[in-house]
């Protein structure tokens, strides 16, 4: 048999957005930050996966969840669109502004987590494969609050793991469910590991590899997700190009503006709707977002409309 990716949005929704397979979400929350246990019972606000978001480019299929004392997204990320930290601080911040309600003091408002799972390397700095981000004072090595964090794992970093460290680490066996790939890989797995959570994470993957409607979905994703890159790719270059040759010739920075432009209408005519060119924009290579920095009152480009 064939195992799908658990690292594919769409096979990682269908999985742990089942109501069956709470306990595994349950485990893998507990695994990569701390719960009360008076937060066992999770609430999962957006399950349901609609043929446009298994189609459509620049679409994020996340977990959102709720607890009695938290706002949880998860979120696993195949591309790197640059920009993924600042996108999910973004995200993270929407999710605190919409868990504040009417007439509720701030004291009640609830802690905010996520845990972003990427198939990429984002901090090269540091060699630990999980890391978490808070708001933090690191002068005086004072944490402000305990009610905002943000949980990444660069699964690359954990490639090639050990028995002994799948045993004795349910990190690191989490981690190694999401980088396996063939059949020995979760073979290794299910017998290496101690935590019974993970081993029902391999058997619910494999009963979802013989699904044939599932199959077609997470074939039908991969195209998109494929698509999503090389229209990225192809745009970023050419706007990089011209915006860079414009601004050679001007000296400012409408160079980049016309570049971004140009990077807009070639999306457009593939298809794009102009909510995934305005997010195609935001992970618009940051290097050129330096240009901009350095020339604010030149340039134009932050009140771009599209």
């Amino acid at each position: 048999m064939e195992y799908l990716s658990p690292k594919l949005d769409i096979v990682f929704k269908r999985m742990f957005g089942e109501k069956n397979n709470r306990d595994m979400l349950r485990d893998l929350l507990k695994t990569y930050f701390d719960m009360d246990e008076d937060e066992e019972d999770l609430i999962l606000e957006n399950t349901e996966i609609t043929p446009e978001e298994i189609t459509m480019k620049f679409s994020r299929l996340d977990l959102r969840i709720s607890t009695k004392k938290s706002e949880i997204d998860v979120e696993v990320q195949i591309n790197d669109n640059k920009d993924f930290e600042k996108r999910s601080v973004y995200y993270a911040s929407s999710l605190l502004n919409s868990s504040m309600r009417r007439g509720e003091e701030y004291s009640d408002i609830k802690a905010i987590r996520t845990l972003n799972i990427l198939d990429y390397v984002s901090f090269p700095q540091c060699d630990d494969f999980f890391t978490t981000f808070v708001v933090y004072d690191p002068e005086h090595k004072i944490k402000l609050t305990d009610s905002f964090s943000m949980h990444f794992v660069e699964l690359p970093k954990i490639r090639n793991a050990t028995a002994e460290q799948i045993k004795g680490d349910s990190r690191v066996a989490w981690a190694a469910f999401f980088n396996a790939k063939s059949k020995e890989d979760f073979n290794m797995l299910r017998e290496n590991t101690v935590n019974p959570n993970v081993q029902k994470a391999v058997e619910v993957l494999g009963r979802l590899s013989l699904n044939g409607s599932v199959r077609r979905e997470a074939k039908i994703r991969e195209d998109a997700l494929f698509n999503e890159r090389s229209a990225l790719s192809a745009a970023r270059k050419e706007g990089r190009e011209e915006g860079r040759a414009e601004g050679r010739a001007e000296g400012k920075a409408e160079g980049l503006q016309e570049g971004i432009k140009i990077m807009s209408d070639n999306l457009r005519a593939i298809g794009i709707s102009e909510e995934q060119i305005r997010e195609a924009i935001r992970m618009y290579d940051c290097n050129n977002a330096t240009v901009i920095e350095e020339s604010p009152e030149e340039s134009e480009t932050e009140g771009l409309e599209i």
